[in-house]
């Protein structure tokens, strides 16, 4: 039997979970832009992980906890995590049974394990949607926000990419399968609860599984790059992170720019709050990553590392002061309308 989700449409996107989220606006007819979904999921965030047996041994993420949970949740979706499954074969009927009924379901994957990546590297937690399968030839199709076209994924390979215990975010057959969407609150009243709940989650920390996303963390990672020199992959680690914070579908600037594009496009409901600047001092703060990111790449094609991680640091301590301070000035000047954790 060959299933495909009724008048399924997919486009390439940006960044694969606010990719999968447009996506499937689309297919409940909501014509949002992907910056729109990420901004109202408070897509930003910092993890960093320091584990010696980590391939690469430091590893950062600049994407937020639960993005895809706080955006659904704006449109009446009752989920408060990722559902879970440890039966590979269950996973995989439940992704049918969910197809059959024209459910789309999110899901998070190990890139290393889908065929049509070619990957030789682990990366746990890459989310597209998955919008049909075939029995007959043992395949499911999904929307994966790095292709134009529709990718197949058989079960076999699907099972691995959806329970790899890659750290530093070992899966567990990780879904959300969304049933409908519908307003929850005024489209502005989201948007500003969307603003202020991604302060609070930087100011205050959030914890998930893969550990600690807040704007400390960046400092705490400021503080330590000055030791990478000392790191056996110094190199690999320096690359990993420019392609985490340059090129894995992070347009650019680790997400600070997808979310600048979303401050722009919501603009007119921010200024009575925060004044005309916002997206400037998102811009920047962009920019500043941009930065980094190419100096971490010219780091890790040197051939000595010398002094160059301290010169990391001092622009990671730069990033902190001025992510602090935006994110400080928002919820200073927020009204008290926000998400529900």
């Amino acid at each position: 039997m060959k299933k495909i989700i009724k008048d399924w449409k997919h486009s390439k996107g940006v960044h694969c979970g606010s990719a999968a989220i447009r996506d499937i606006c689309c297919y409940y007819g909501r014509g949002l832009s992907e910056c729109m979904c990420f901004g109202l999921g408070a897509g930003l965030g910092f993890y960093y992980s320091c584990e010696e047996h980590l391939n690469p041994s430091r590893v950062i993420q600049p994407r937020g906890p639960l993005m895809e949970i706080n955006f659904l949740r704006n449109f009446g979706v009752e989920v408060t995590d990722w559902r879970y499954e440890d039966n590979n074969e269950r996973a995989s009927a439940d992704l049918r049974e969910f197809i059959d009924r024209d459910v789309p379901v999110l899901i998070q994957a190990d890139i290393f394990y889908l065929e049509y990546f070619d990957s030789k590297t682990h990366f746990p937690g890459h989310v597209i949607a998955v919008c049909g399968y075939n029995d007959s030839e043992s395949v499911f199709y999904v929307a994966d926000n790095s292709f134009e076209d529709i990718q197949t994924v058989s079960f076999e390979d699907m099972a691995k990419a959806r329970s790899s215990k890659a750290k530093p975010y070992p899966l567990s057959n990780n879904r959300i399968e969304v049933e409908f969407m519908e307003n929850s609150c005024g489209f502005q009243d989201m948007v500003i609860g969307a603003v202020r709940k991604n302060a609070e989650m930087m100011l205050e920390g959030r914890t998930t599984l893969r550990g600690v996303s807040s704007v400390e963390v960046i400092r705490k990672w400021a503080e330590d790059l000055p030791d990478w020199k000392y790191l056996d992959d110094w190199k690999w680690t320096s690359r990993f992170a420019y392609q985490v914070i340059s090129r894995r579908g992070v347009c650019g600037a680790a997400f600070r720019w997808l979310y600048r594009d979303f401050l722009e496009e919501v603009s007119s409901m921010l200024l009575p709050f925060y004044g005309p600047g916002l997206p400037e001092r998102m811009s920047e703060i962009g920019q500043k990553w941009y930065d980094m990111g190419a100096f971490l790449k010219q780091i890790s094609e040197s051939s000595l590392c010398g002094r160059e991680f301290e010169r990391a640091s001092e622009l990671a301590f730069d990033i902190y002061q001025l992510e602090k301070r935006y994110f400080c000035f928002v919820l200073e000047n927020s009204p008290v309308v926000a998400l529900t954790d």
